[in-house]
């Protein structure tokens, strides 16, 4: 603020220093156009009188009687080089004086631009002048009637402001034009940082954690195109803070429900296990028994632990993709080899639809293994005894279609827009304790890393269809 009210002053003492000269010069110009002729009217007056000399007592009686009319005039006679050989002025004043001819040649020009300023021979400053060609003397040698039109004392700046009305109007004028201008300026200043205010306010609040912080952005200028960029920055901010928040709940909660899952196994095999160890006579169908409930608490501690492991995993996709070129008819071969013994023991039918003659597939070998693995476990543990299990496979134009398809319960309209979500796990899941709620949002993340998308199509009770495509090699 201190530098613009300086800048301010500065313009309003140029303005009036500007004005006041620039009308100092304009009054020359006027005195030297209205008497540019004057020379040319005091040679027809000096003619005889030069003819008989520079110095005669004729020349000089003509030049006193002029100056009597005029004294504001000084009169010279300058030879053809432009020295003073007659000063009618102030005598003795002028000895060795010389004046530049092309100045005097520059006045007599046909349109010469004024004001025309001349160093006089005795006051030795710039003034106006008027000038004659003429001859003096007995040879008639030419030469020049120079009349300078200010050689009295040069009124000052100040001097004119004193005695000059229009001067002082002039001055009055611009400095009421610059203080108005100054006022105007601090006001739209003010108009401007307000918003600026605003602006600052609302960031400073937004970096102390105020998220919900949003600006009017007003006109559709620079600030409210900026106000703009940072109520869209703040939403998306906003937003993925919020869905930090969300899956840190969710894995917390992951977190929690494995821990309670985790105790019932463990209690179930601490308690066969002290049963064996204290009856050691127990029948042999009885040892089974316990046995085989062992086994099963066994199995289901290790599903939760591959829980957990692909919890750990589950952001583990960020480096680059390992494109390989591949049998898809061989992979989907081995990992349903892999899923026939957990099929049979659940009473499932595992069928593959899928030819030999399959074109290879170019993406990541072992992403696309997790993709297939993780179909298959949810399609097992979701379809009951009886039930079948399909993987198909054939290619179109430029790409091979997979799909896995069960016959099991079948997921709402609801529960298909939620299960590519992390954590998210159906009610059936809840219910029996099992899954992380991360195999489809792995399978999904895979599958729009190879420029693809999981499409799922499930009705309650009619089963569930999941597929992916993937490009030919």
């Amino acid at each position: 603020m201190f530098v613009y009210l300086a800048g301010l002053l500065l313009l309003a003492l140029t303005a009036a220093w500007v004005a006041v000269s620039q009308f100092e010069q304009l009054g020359r110009e006027w005195q030297q156009r209205t008497q540019i002729d004057l020379a040319d009217n005091l040679a027809q007056v000096m003619r005889e009188p030069l003819g008989a000399g520079p110095d005669s007592p004729a020349a000089h009686r003509a030049a006193d009687r002029i100056l009597s009319i005029n004294p504001a005039v000084s009169l010279y006679l300058l030879d053809a080089e432009g020295r003073v050989v007659g000063n009618y002025a102030e005598p003795g004043c002028s000895a060795n004086a010389r004046v530049p001819v092309d100045t005097l040649e520059d006045l007599l020009a046909d349109e010469p631009m004024l004001p025309v300023l001349l160093n006089a021979p005795c006051s030795h400053r710039d003034s106006v002048f008027s000038v004659a060609p003429v001859r003096f003397g007995a040879a008639a040698q030419p030469g020049y009637l120079l009349a300078v039109l200010d050689a009295g004392a040069r009124m000052s700046m100040f001097a004119m402001l004193r005695t000059s009305s229009i001067t002082r109007t002039l001055l009055i004028a611009g400095t009421l034009a610059v203080v108005l201008a100054g006022v105007l300026g601090l006001l739209l200043f003010a108009l401007l940082t307000r918003r600026f205010r605003r602006l600052t306010a609302a960031v400073e609040r937004f970096a102390v954690g105020d998220y919900g912080q949003r600006i009017a952005p007003g006109r559709a200028d620079e600030i409210g195109h900026l106000s703009r960029a940072f109520n869209d920055m703040a939403a998306t901010i906003e937003a993925q803070l919020d869905a930090l928040r969300e899956n840190d709940r969710q894995r917390r909660e992951l977190v929690a429900n494995l821990s309670h899952d985790f105790r019932t196994p463990l209690t179930s095999l601490r308690g066969y296990a002290e049963q064996l160890r204290k009856a050691e006579d127990l029948p042999a169908e009885t040892r089974q028994a316990h046995l085989a409930a062992i086994l099963t608490n066994a199995d289901r501690l290790t599903r939760l632990a591959r829980q957990l492991s692909t919890l750990a995993r589950v952001d583990a996709f960020e480096q680059p993709l390992s494109a390989d070129t591949f049998s898809l008819a061989e992979l989907i071969h081995d990992i349903v080899g892999k899923f026939r013994p957990q099929a049979f023991e659940a009473g499932l039918a595992l069928v593959i639809d899928c030819a030999s003659t399959l074109p290879a597939v170019a993406a990541d070998l072992a992403l696309v293994d997790r993709v297939l693995a993780n179909l298959l476990d949810n399609a097992v543990a979701a379809t009951p005894a009886g039930g079948t299990v399909r993987v198909c496979a054939h290619a179109t134009a430029s790409r091979v279609e997979v799909a896995v398809v069960d016959t099991g319960i079948g997921l709402s309209a609801d529960e298909l827009t939620l299960v590519t979500q992390r954590f998210y796990r159906t009610p059936a899941s809840r219910r029996h304790g099992e899954g992380s709620g991360l195999g489809l949002s792995i399978v999904d993340e895979i599958c729009v890393r190879h420029g693809t998308r999981l499409r799922l199509h499930s009705a309650p009770g009619e089963g569930t269809q999941a597929a992916f495509d993937l490009p030919i090699a």
